[in-house]
């Protein structure tokens, strides 16, 4: 080969030819990461590289950029200049066109005190998943926390996730249903439960509006009559229904005699919808209830007796109805929509959620809990116990209920 001619020279590695690599460096297990590669890292970041990939790169993990991008917010020592766009080769064929990335969210990335709610949650009611904590959370602090930083918590925490399988394909198309307004249907089953050696049967009627559960009752053999009664109960403190749903079991219909159940109904004006054999279609919403008392309620605790099982579930369906988010009603507790104040609930809960954001972006922590009370009670005074005198006799009005006190004495 002649001095003249042009050898074929392998070309040298430039700015254009993408990221910088890695500095090297070795790192003992568990030892912290040198200075030149956490500020590589974030440069990297900066540059709209994905965290996995980032993480790859240096041998660490996504939580460790994390808190190290957190850490440089707050400081201000975040890089802003991205590296330069990749040159394409002549010979290589041009690259696609990468979609920009939507800017990073200030408020993104947990507080510890957030993390600790997360985690006292899922301490008290271990059954809940990331999604239930996350309505939770939302409902009573007014924080807007994605479901996969909650179960990045829990996960590093040692708590396993649990994945509830998607329905069938082959299965028919459900039809989702659901009342007008609270009091237009009521649900009723019974729930087969076992107290140490004995066996009961517990009756849940659920407003399917709300989701309010207005009455609940232990039986060891219920009766058409066991169920007026707790009917009867719930009509006075909550209002009579338009309807009830139940299934086809023996203290709702009977067969060879009139019921005395169907007879209280037809005495009430209370129209009795049953539904198929076999085909449980519209129940959901009671079976779901009766899923719920079984999963947070008798498989965490152990009853030596009826009674404590009876004053456990007093307790449990008062947390249910007041301080308990649920999934199947955007995020709101059975009372506020049972109580009709539920526009009034979400307007709090936005405006709380956007003073979250506002104060993480700004380094200054969540905002404070917006509503933590067990109702949300009205502006101004609200009156709670009355004295009347109503056809000579003295009554006691107290939060909706009346107690005759007896005649007025002359």
């Amino acid at each position: 080969m002649s001095q003249h001619e042009s050898s074929p020279s392998t070309p040298s590695p430039s700015s254009h030819d993408g990221p910088p690599p890695c500095p090297d460096f070795t790192r003992a297990p568990g030892a912290p990461f040198p200075e030149e590669v956490r500020e590589h890292a974030l440069l990297l970041v900066a540059s709209g590289m994905k965290r996995t990939d980032v993480a790859r790169r240096i041998g660490g993990t996504t939580e460790t950029l994390r808190k190290w991008v957190n850490t440089a917010r707050e400081k201000g020592t975040m890089p802003e200049v991205p590296l330069p766009e990749p040159v394409a080769n002549e010979k290589d064929p041009p690259a696609p066109e990468v979609p920009q990335r939507a800017p990073a969210d200030p408020g993104q990335g947990l507080g510890s005190h957030e993390e600790a709610a997360v985690l006292d949650l899922k301490k008290r009611h271990p059954s809940m998943g990331p999604a239930q904590i996350r309505a939770q959370l939302k409902r009573f602090k007014g924080w807007r926390i994605s479901i996969r930083a909650i179960g990045r918590v829990l996960t590093c925490n040692g708590y396993e996730l649990v994945h509830t399988a998607s329905r069938p394909k082959d299965e028919e198309e459900v039809t989702r249903f659901e009342a007008p307004h609270r009091n237009a249907l009521w649900q009723m089953d019974f729930l087969e439960l076992r107290i140490g050696p004995e066996r009961r049967a517990l009756l849940l009627v659920e407003d399917d509006f709300s989701r309010f559960c207005v009455g609940h009752a232990l039986f060891e053999n219920p009766t058409s009559e066991d169920v007026v009664q707790v009917l009867q109960e719930a009509i006075h403190r909550h209002g009579k229904p338009e309807a009830v749903y139940t299934d086809r079991g023996g203290p709702f219909l009977a067969w060879t005699k009139p019921s005395y159940f169907g007879a209280f109904l037809e005495r009430e004006l209370i129209d009795h919808h049953v539904s198929p054999s076999y085909r449980p279609r519209g129940r959901g919403k009671v079976e779901s209830l009766a899923g719920t008392v079984r999963r947070e309620l008798w498989e965490v605790c152990h009853f030596g007796s009826v009674a404590e099982a009876e004053e456990a579930l007093v307790a449990f369906f008062r947390r249910y109805n007041f301080r308990r988010a649920h999934m199947g009603i955007d995020g709101l507790t059975p009372a506020d929509r049972f109580s009709g104040r539920w526009e009034e609930v979400m307007e709090r809960m936005q405006a709380a959620s956007r003073r979250r954001q506002g104060a993480t972006a700004f380094g200054s922590g969540a905002a404070e809990d917006p509503f933590v009370t067990e109702e949300v009670l009205p502006d101004g005074p609200f009156e709670m116990l009355r004295l009347l005198i109503e056809g000579g006799r003295v009554v006691l009005a107290f939060l909706g209920h009346r107690v005759d006190l007896g005649e007025v004495m002359p």
